[in-house]
């Protein structure tokens, strides 16, 4: 279980770093202005070749493929300098958070912009450990507690029921479930007496 989280928060133009470390209380770097490291062309790239390239990996695509995947770690490092090296808080908090490794690190992007959270988070890349994604303890992306403006009616407050339902298209090549399922987890973890949580766990 991971004892150190990273958030990157997303407003208003602008994204602030945050690293917490076990019950204590977490601590900010300053706020940097956010520069969209994607524009319409990268991201065009990106989506052919997670999409579309796999579908027909033939002919003339091979090539262009290659391409595109000697940008990724480009991509990776512009995500990597623009959220931990734009403040020296900010590189203070990743070497402390990775310093027992990074799969004792977890990292959240909080925003309630669709475009930051569409963004390959997944890419990020550091000179040091390479792609971030694989070996950290987790990686989720969240609405902000601001995301809800319309008032809620009230709601029963005797129990929580909730039926998780984890989209896996590629069967065994998609990301593990209880890799998706850990953020929710631990969230519900304080009122979990409370909750009757039913998961629809994959044929495989």
């Amino acid at each position: 279980m991971a004892q150190n989280w990273l958030r990157i928060t997303h407003q208003y133009y602008k994204i602030q770093l945050s690293w917490q470390r076990g019950y204590e209380s977490p601590r900010f770097a300053s706020e940097v202005a956010f520069q969209q490291p994607f524009d319409e062309e990268n991201a065009a790239e990106l989506r052919w070749y997670l999409e579309d390239y796999l579908k027909f990996p033939y002919g003339i695509y091979p090539d262009n493929a290659v391409k595109i995947e000697q940008k990724l770690q480009h991509w990776g490092q512009q995500l990597f300098e623009l959220v931990f090296r734009s403040t020296e808080k900010g590189r203070e908090f990743f070497q402390e958070a990775t310093r027992e490794g990074l799969d004792n690190c977890e990292l959240g992007i909080i925003s309630d912009n669709a475009e930051v959270l569409n963004l390959p988070w997944e890419l990020l890349y550091s000179p040091d450990y390479q792609f971030l994604a694989p070996s950290l303890a987790g990686m989720y992306r969240s609405l902000s507690s601001q995301g809800v403006k319309a008032p809620l009616p009230a709601m029963p407050d005797d129990q929580l029921n909730i039926l998780l339902v984890i989209a896996r298209p590629y069967d065994r090549q998609d990301v593990g479930f209880k890799t998706i399922a850990r953020p929710l987890l631990a969230a519900l973890q304080p009122i979990r007496q409370r909750v009757n949580l039913k998961v629809l766990r994959p044929l495989a």
